[in-house]
């Protein structure tokens, strides 16, 4: 069975990403091992003066760190061997303000990490070291970016951007404007979930759901 790494940020009473997250496990469910990953209850150590520099030496080829080094990037190391256990990453968070809310930006420069994620050679340039992934981002927003020429989000670009750099493939699904068309939530939500569940039977189609369904012969 196939082991999926669940991120989310989901901290709102009545969240719809994670309405939407939910719908992503109950139907995931039995067809490959979740871990779940909380940012909201488990937030990633974010990039301060001393793990940053720590992090720096690592890219410049340090390997030989003291014990109270190697504590203060436990963190970062942790979350990087999540994602390097697993061969699916779900991402689920809401926009805010234009972009990814923090947490989540911290888990994105937690896990980029070079001869980890990652590797560069002055012959061959930057390559990624996680080829053998794929990830799935589930984004909401309030306002409805899709139908606004002036108005951008920077969230899924910034997102994807990073899991092509790791060599992990990845796609998105949005349910944007909740806020916007309040009117229309239960269509947008439905338009997502539709998503969520085309998604599953291409992600899991030898699951054993799928190779035991009864067939019914007329």
């Amino acid at each position: 069975m196939t082991k999926t790494l669940v991120i989310s940020y989901t901290p709102r009473k009545g969240s719809y990403t994670k309405i939407l997250l939910d719908e992503f496990v109950k139907l995931a469910k039995g067809k490959t091992e979740i871990t779940h990953l909380d940012l909201a209850d488990t937030p990633p150590q974010l990039l301060l003066k001393q793990n940053l520099n720590l992090i720096m030496d690592w890219n410049l080829g340090k390997r030989d760190f003291s014990e109270s080094e190697r504590a203060l990037l436990a963190n970062h190391n942790k979350l990087i061997e999540e994602v390097l256990e697993v061969d699916n990453i779900v991402v689920a968070f809401p926009i805010y303000n234009f972009t990814m809310p923090a947490a989540v930006k911290a888990w994105i420069d937690a896990i980029v990490v070079s001869d980890k994620t990652f590797s560069f050679s002055p012959e061959t340039g930057f390559n990624g070291l996680c080829n053998d992934k794929k990830a799935l981002s589930i984004v909401v927003g309030g306002f409805d970016y899709n139908n606004s020429t002036k108005i951008k989000e920077f969230a899924t670009a910034t997102l994807k951007q990073n899991f092509d750099f790791i060599g992990v493939s990845s796609e998105q699904i949005s349910a944007f404007g909740v806020d916007q068309n309040r009117e229309q939530i239960n269509s947008i939500l439905d338009k997502a979930k539709l998503e969520i569940k085309s998604l599953i039977e291409r992600w899991f189609p030898n699951s054993p759901y799928y190779n035991h369904r009864c067939i019914v012969k007329l």
